[in-house]
């Protein structure tokens, strides 16, 4: 494949990654679990084509391949910080609370929940 075939693969690719991190936030705010499975599997996919053709490109430090992987870093982030206030929102929800310690992992201390949730 030439310079610009592979250029224009990767281009193509980097998009339909970046409609599926655009898929994903959407799944998470509406908390569709089955979308979210869908997604992570398709993301697998174009994750593994993008480096395949990462290795083929005779010059990956162009700045067109640079500004790809820094847009979809940045879609990346944006989706990981709209999972991380969903699944904060939905624990506090459940009455839980984060507490101002961390336990010997480094991981924020939570409380239960003070009240219980009963269904009828």
């Amino acid at each position: 494949m030439t310079d610009l075939a592979l250029l224009d693969q990767l281009r193509r690719t980097a998009e339909e990654l970046r409609q599926a991190f655009s898929d994903e936030r959407s799944a998470i705010a509406a908390l569709d679990h089955a979308r979210l499975e869908a997604l992570a599997q398709l993301k697998q996919s174009l994750a593994t084509t993008l480096a395949e053709i990462h290795r083929q490109l005779p010059d990956p430090g162009q700045p067109i391949v640079r500004d790809l992987f820094a847009a979809i870093r940045l879609e990346a982030q944006a989706t990981s910080m709209l999972a991380r206030t969903a699944a904060d929102a939905v624990r506090g929800l459940l009455g839980y609370e984060a507490t101002a310690g961390y336990d010997r992992r480094a991981k924020t201390v939570t409380r239960g929940p003070s009240r219980y949730l009963a269904t009828y």
